[in-house]
């Protein structure tokens, strides 16, 4: 041996970086985003990957992550009258596993329910749904409670058109009064309320979403407007579909959709202010595969979109409720989609009226 080898064979070899010698809590985090299938094989690798699988921590840091639907329904007005104490019904599931795997959540009084916004695991409901009211209240979905919050300065209601959203973790409320109010925001950590400035403004919109630390106000012709906290209102020209009335809208990935009633899903180019239409994977118009005319809501949920609507069960008195999952792809300037899932995910009594579609973590 050369004296060079030699000396080449007495240095120290660097030594290999090895996920078990990593922090137990940086270990986790790292496994919190490889998919369940494959945890067999982790537990084979070694004893330590085998008990950090098995680890309920895992378990817990899993289980804040998946997200469930959260849909409301009541009766028609006929069946509503039969009933002494009439309320909202919930159910809680998750699309494209078995239909089966849904469970019902207890009910809620009509009038205690006004416009619904999740942050996390909690459901806010916001004002009155048909009458003015200042109240909000608080359902915590882990434990089933629901209790009243302090309540707004403003009364308000869905029927005065109200548009919410949640910026940096705090509720945004714009309009729902009889005349031009102030914005409110409510701060859950704090739980209060006040005023962003004290501009008096007008909501037009009938539904909104929040995306880019904005609040995305769009009128039932396709015009948008947005809120920001620090920049206020903003209501530029939009080129809308023409004669046509949007029906839902929710953001996925950053980008705002919108299901029109005869155009179909559409998405909003934030640069140019105007609709395109989602096409098909083949870059086709895709209206008749991609959306249901029958859709009665409409949600994102795990990058997708859901919509879902009611349809007549074998059972008279019985009603299903299909859901159908749209999986988007950006390619260049088009917003491709495809049919991920579709199927049944409740059956329920019939002639039901579905009210809150909301995705909730935890």
């Amino acid at each position: 041996m050369t004296t060079e080898a030699a000396s080449n064979s007495k240095k120290p070899r660097p030594s290999s970086s090895s996920f078990s010698s990593l922090p137990e809590e940086v270990a986790l985090k790292c496994l919190l985003h490889v998919p369940r299938c494959y945890d067999l094989n982790l537990s084979l690798v070694s004893k330590t990957m085998r008990s950090l699988v098995r680890s309920p921590e895992l378990h817990r840091l899993r289980s804040q992550l998946l997200k469930s639907v959260y849909l409301s329904y009541d009766f028609y007005f006929y069946q509503i009258a039969m009933d002494p104490s009439p309320s909202y019904r919930w159910i809680t599931f998750r699309p494209g596993e078995k239909t089966t795997d849904y469970q019902l959540e207890q009910r809620f009084p009509r009038h205690s329910l006004g416009y619904a916004v999740s942050v996390g695991s909690e459901i806010y409901f916001i004002g009155g749904r048909s009458l003015p009211s200042t109240r909000l209240w608080i359902l915590d979905t882990q434990s089933g409670h629901i209790w009243t919050a302090p309540s707004m300065k403003v009364g308000r209601s869905e029927v005065n058109k109200t548009a919410v959203g949640v910026v940096e973790g705090k509720i945004y409320v714009i309009g729902g009064s009889e005349e031009d109010s102030q914005v409110e925001v409510f701060d859950p950590q704090a739980q209060t309320w006040d005023f962003v400035g004290e501009e008096k403004v007008t909501c037009e919109s009938r539904f909104s979403a929040s995306m880019k630390q904005k609040v995305y106000m769009v009128n039932r012709d396709g015009r948008v407007s947005t809120y920001s906290p620090r920049e206020g209102i903003n209501n530029d020209a939009t080129e809308m579909p023409s004669d046509d009335i949007i029906k839902f809208v929710c953001v996925v990935k950053n980008v705002l959709y919108g299901c029109f009633e005869w155009s179909g899903l559409m998405w909003f180019n934030t640069k140019l202010k105007v609709w395109r239409k989602v096409v098909d994977r083949d870059g086709k118009d895709g209206k008749l595969e991609l959306y249901s005319f029958a859709a009665a809501k409409m949600v994102e949920y795990e990058g997708m979109i859901a919509f879902f609507w009611p349809l007549c069960n074998i059972d008279p008195f019985k009603e299903n409720i299909l859901c159908k999952l749209i999986a988007l792809d950006r390619l260049g300037e088009e917003i491709r989609g495809r049919i991920e899932w579709s199927g049944i995910v409740a059956t329920l009594p019939r002639d039901i009226v579905l009210r809150d579609c909301l995705v909730v973590s935890g």
